[in-house]
């Protein structure tokens, strides 16, 4: 029996030295229960290949996946391999705002080691639904949430794996509360798309700006090698169908493939589940509030996050609205101040900021609302928008908007609804053409709950500050009249009153209202 002992002793450590810099020869071997229930070798794919290789570099991964390429298990198979070939007693952890999610995940880690030849299996030192760490070099993988139970407070992390990230109700807070675990460690985070601009659609752009330096992939439903599908005789392709083939280079069998799959499950959801970019995973209309085709024809102005943008200098003649969305000014939402043209419609000067404290963003109201001719101005009364309103009183400027009644605006439920509704109108009419970036997000990420309430984003940087004064401003242009028809081209105005003569057989003059 001993001498048995010792040459299963020498072939482990034999077999150790052989996978410890050869991970894709340990993960081909592991037992995964695939679909169907049954325990088969987890045999990586393309795109699983590639994750392992963006491991391997160190730093920490963002991965924005589709349906059925195996992010998570293989980022868990990546794991068990590293603790597995461990020396020290190194820690990884699956991090979920969900503890049911993080031992989900770990029971995977489990059923690896279950399956493992009785040779290789290492005698284990804890076993239970929250870790699995290794006797002897005291190597593990803990399942944790946070704020939860299971908490890494106590820990530090080697790695550590977050799974559906977009998904989160707090993302921030499970972001801070992995980095604080992993004192440099390597944070691997995957997640499918949940709606624009969630928490993983935030990372990817900061990724595109430069401001992140993530291993960042994306996988277009295209490279998974099942997705394609036999022709049946006679297959014929439509305009749209073509011109998918021709954007992305797709083999008939994959555009087959693409149909049948629309046919099941719809257009929107074939997006979502097999995007093809990240625009497409994004494109999602799900339980948003503006989908993105409503903006195909809205250009969207790309601005720096500086506190004064202007797209119009004040013009002679034309009148102006302005929406006020205030904020404590203490680092926290920004006060956004809108202006628009209301004869064209379109955003004239936007000013944000969330360090400016309530009478200096009063002071701003009044300098824009005097420059852009008078404005009519419309501050939202609730929170500090009453000391927003007073001081402007204060300063003279008295052109605020009123309700019928002769109220402030208070936003409740009613009004908010009717707000956005109108903007969302407006959207869709092509009556605003043009919006910028930094607006279009919020607007993208507002979204409608299952009672139909308009819910906006509170897991953003700006919490829609943007959307809201914006929707403010549009309000407040219904009571703007504009003023008479100089503005008006001359030819126009020489039409309309050679129609008018002829028809009452009378002459108008230049100066009337049409």
């Amino acid at each position: 029996m001993k001498k048995q002992k010792n040459s299963t002793s020498g072939s482990k450590t034999k077999f150790l030295q052989v996978i410890k810099n050869e991970p894709l020869r340990f993960i081909s071997n592991l037992i995964i229960i695939n679909k169907n229930g049954k325990r088969v070798k987890l045999q990586p794919n393309a795109e699983q290949i590639k994750i392992i290789s963006a491991l391997e570099e160190g730093g920490d991964t963002l991965v924005c996946k589709g349906r059925q390429i195996g992010s998570s298990t293989i980022i868990s198979a990546y794991l068990f391999w590293k603790a597995y070939v461990a020396d020290e007693p190194e820690t990884y952890a699956i991090l979920s705002h969900k503890m049911g999610s993080s031992k989900h995940l770990l029971k995977m880690h489990k059923t690896f080691y279950d399956n493992l030849p009785t040779s290789l299996k290492r005698e284990l030192a804890v076993d239970n639904t929250m870790e699995l760490r290794f006797a002897d070099t005291g190597a593990g993988i803990i399942a944790a949430s946070a704020g939860g139970e299971g908490g890494l407070r106590s820990f530090t992390c080697t790695a550590l794996h977050m799974s559906e990230y977009a998904f989160s109700p707090n993302p921030e807070e499970l972001k801070a509360t992995a980095i604080s675990a992993l004192n440099n460690g390597q944070l691997i985070i995957e997640s499918t798309a949940n709606h624009f601009n969630d928490a993983l659609h935030q990372e990817v752009m900061k990724y595109d700006r430069g401001e992140a330096s993530w291993n960042y992939l994306f996988f277009p439903w295209f490279e998974h090698e099942e997705y394609q599908q036999d022709l049946p005789p006679g297959v014929a392709w439509t305009e749209s169908e073509i011109d998918e083939r021709d954007r992305w280079g797709l083999t008939d069998e994959q555009l087959y493939w693409r149909r049948l799959k629309i046919e099941k499950i719809g257009r929107d959801k074939f997006k979502r589940e097999y995007p093809a970019d990240i625009n497409d995973a994004y494109a999602i209309s799900g339980n948003t509030w503006l989908r993105a085709d409503d903006f195909n024809n809205i250009e969207v102005l790309r601005v720096d996050p500086t506190e004064l943008v202007t797209f119009e200098r004040p013009q002679a003649g034309e009148s102006y609205a302005i929406g006020v969305d205030t904020s404590g000014g203490v680092g926290g939402d920004n006060a956004v101040i809108y202006v628009i043209n209301k004869r064209t419609m379109q955003p004239a000067a936007i000013w944000r900021s969330n360090l400016v404290p309530p009478t200096g963003q009063a002071e701003m109201a009044v300098n824009l609302g005097t420059s852009y001719n008078n404005a009519l101005v419309l501050v939202e009364s609730n929170n500090y928008g009453h000391v927003v309103i007073n001081e402007m009183k204060h300063q003279g400027y008295h052109k605020l908007w009123k309700d019928d009644s002769g109220g402030d605006w208070t936003t409740t439920v009613k009004t908010k609804t009717e707000m956005f509704e109108r903007l969302k109108d407006h959207i869709q009419k092509c009556v605003i053409r043009q919006v910028d970036n930094i607006t279009y997000s919020e607007l993208r990420a507002i979204t409608i709950t299952e009672r139909g309430l308009i819910q906006l984003p509170e897991q953003m940087s700006t919490h829609a500050d943007s959307a809201v004064a914006m929707a403010l401003a549009y309000t407040c242009a219904e009571k703007v009249i504009l003023r008479q028809n100089s503005y008006l081209p001359d030819w126009v105005v020489t039409n309309r009153a050679q129609r008018i003569t002829k028809n009452a057989g009378a002459s108008v003059g230049r100066s009337r209202r049409y």
